[in-house]
């Protein structure tokens, strides 16, 4: 899973609802910055939109607890978390041991939730970046403001420690800091 908020106090809104397009494939990852669209549903963040918050759950064809396996069915909202301190990580699927002399075993999938080749500093202001990561870089202008650093990862990875507050318009991104 990629947050663990166990521990901290969080702002949640559980009551928006996933944007399903007429065809594609769309995920929502745990850990995932989360943007708005103009129906009020939930959709990934960009570099260039305003961030709703961090998707708590799972939405996705490997773990899907907002639709039921494979998002076959279920009530199509998410729980977002618009406020608080989160330790997220990168998120890895279909991890399973197996037998490798009777079984060809397939790698995990790993969907990246933030940038792991930058370095991050305690009190970096977080953004979405180009690719859709929470990154301290954001190449687009300030509007996709997420928080800041709280803690950093280790080298090879690990939980990046972020104060989510995405309560805050885009102008008062340089009061965070």
């Amino acid at each position: 899973m990629a947050i663990e908020a166990a521990s901290f106090i969080v702002l949640e809104d559980g009551t928006r609802t996933k944007y399903l397009p007429t065809s594609g494939f769309n995920y929502l990852t745990a850990g995932q910055p989360v943007s708005l669209n103009s129906a009020g549903q939930l959709v990934a963040a960009t570099a260039t939109s305003k961030v709703y918050g961090i998707c708590k759950l799972d939405s996705n064809q490997f773990d899907d607890f907002a639709f039921g396996e494979f998002g076959a069915f279920g009530s199509g909202q998410l729980t977002v978390i618009n406020q608080g301190i989160l330790l997220l990580a990168q998120s890895i699927y279909n991890e399973i041991e197996v037998n490798s002399s009777t079984t060809t075993s397939l790698a995990p999938t790993t969907i990246k939730i933030y940038d792991d080749s930058q370095v991050y500093n305690v009190g970096d202001e977080l953004y979405v970046d180009v690719n859709g990561l929470i990154s301290n870089v954001n190449t687009a202008g300030k509007q996709s403001l997420l928080g800041k650093c709280v803690s950093t990862p280790a080298q090879n990875g690990g939980f990046l420690e972020v104060e989510v507050n995405c309560t805050l318009p885009t102008t008062t991104a340089a009061k965070l800091a």
